[in-house]
């Protein structure tokens, strides 16, 4: 699986001071009617819960000026829950889960279904709210390392 290269996100829910986060790469757009997604969250994560009670959560794309956030939502810091959200400018869209100022797209999104498969649980959302920033290069996760995709 460190072979296949993903995009580089993170998945935010729940609202100050019960926010949490993590950077995912199991993640992508579901269907265009209605606009849904779907993400894979391993259900030791911190935020699993908290979008399980939530009812919602963000996915927010990232390019590769988000590295340092992507290595924070992974928790290389050691670093939980709100404390996350040091770094970077987040803003609220509909459904509260904190939203990324300058990601590539976030996807704000009410969740449809909850469905666990082995150690993770995927979630599909309908999204009812986005942004865009077009201009950015993605940041992808290939071979254990954070990069930016060569275009030919």
């Amino acid at each position: 699986m460190r072979n296949v290269p993903g995009t580089v996100s993170i998945v935010t829910t729940g609202r100050a001071p019960n926010r949490h986060g993590l950077t995912l790469t199991a993640g992508c757009s579901l269907s265009a009617v209605p606009p849904s997604v779907l993400v894979c969250v391993n259900r030791s994560a911190g935020a699993h819960d908290t979008i399980l009670s939530s009812e919602s959560f963000c996915w927010n794309i990232l390019g590769v000026e988000h590295v340092d956030l992507a290595r924070t939502f992974s928790g290389q810091d050691g670093s939980k829950g709100d404390i996350r959200f040091g770094e970077g400018l987040w803003c609220d869209l509909k459904t509260g889960a904190p939203s990324l100022i300058g990601a590539i797209c976030s996807f704000d999104c009410r969740v449809v279904n909850a469905h666990e498969a082995g150690s993770h649980t995927i979630f599909t959302g309908e999204v009812v709210a986005q942004t865009t920033n077009a201009g950015s290069e993605p940041l992808v996760y290939i071979n254990g390392a954070f990069a930016a995709p060569k275009v030919l």
